[in-house]
């Protein structure tokens, strides 16, 4: 059983405050995994992952060392936060050089000088928003009142994580969208030429470009590029 002091208060309030806050989730997360890995006991590094898309992301983490480790874990999908994310299901390796059931990411844990580590699932709605996992020096540290301190920061950081992914998703949005409507632009302005140099329609002149790029294998704002450049003559549209 936790017992709540005013130190731990103070840190679980520190959360809560990090959460209500406008920063931009990225950031976010970073200064939580700084948190968790001072509010945890025993805790050395942490990092939180973010499940979907085609293969889960971390996205924050307080030491440079779980990098290696977690692209390891998610590059051969085996792993306690591959299994995490699979099942919504905690991991718990309590010694690196005695656990059998992820040899290879226990060997690299130990050569990184983690001795034990802990993958809590972050939950949103019921459903598994992302992973955090805390590593720790020592074997054996995740037990008894670290690990129930380590739930409360899992179930104060499920909302953070939430805010994080939905970011991430909407900013993506954006990105394709000003892609495409730039791609657009240069295509129509091509298109123009085209109409201009060659006399077709604004129909033809993208049949036109269509078939140069599947002639060349070239994408279709690119060859528009070209030509708006000068690098290809609109005669080399007609040969096409």
């Amino acid at each position: 059983m936790v017992t709540v002091t005013r130190a731990l208060a103070d840190r679980i309030a520190e959360v809560a405050r990090l959460l209500k806050t406008e920063e931009v989730p990225e950031e976010a997360l970073r200064r939580l995994m700084g948190l968790g890995a001072g509010l945890v006991p025993g805790t050395a590094a942490a990092a939180v992952t973010i499940a979907g898309g085609t293969r889960p992301m971390t996205f924050a983490a307080s030491d440079p060392r779980i990098d290696e480790l977690h692209e390891l874990q998610f590059s051969s999908d085996v792993g306690p936060a591959v299994e995490t994310l699979r099942h919504n299901e905690p991991r718990r390796v309590d010694d690196t050089a005695a656990e059998d059931r992820w040899p290879g990411f226990c060997r690299a844990a130990a050569r990184a000088g983690f001795c034990s580590c802990l993958v809590l699932p972050l939950r949103t709605d019921r459903q598994p928003a992302g992973a955090v996992t805390l590593y720790a020096q020592d074997p054996h540290a995740f037990t008894g009142a670290a690990h129930d301190i380590a739930l409360l920061f899992a179930a104060q950081g499920g909302t953070s994580v939430h805010n994080a992914a939905l970011y991430r998703a909407s900013r993506q949005m954006v990105d394709n969208l000003h892609s495409a409507l730039q791609s657009q632009a240069v295509i129509e302005q091509a298109k123009g030429i085209l109409h201009a140099e060659l006399g077709v329609s604004p129909e033809e002149a993208f049949s036109l470009i269509s078939r140069m790029s599947q002639r060349t294998n070239r994408k279709a704002r690119l060859i528009s590029a070209d030509l708006i450049e000068g690098r290809i003559g609109a005669d080399g549209f007609r040969r096409a």
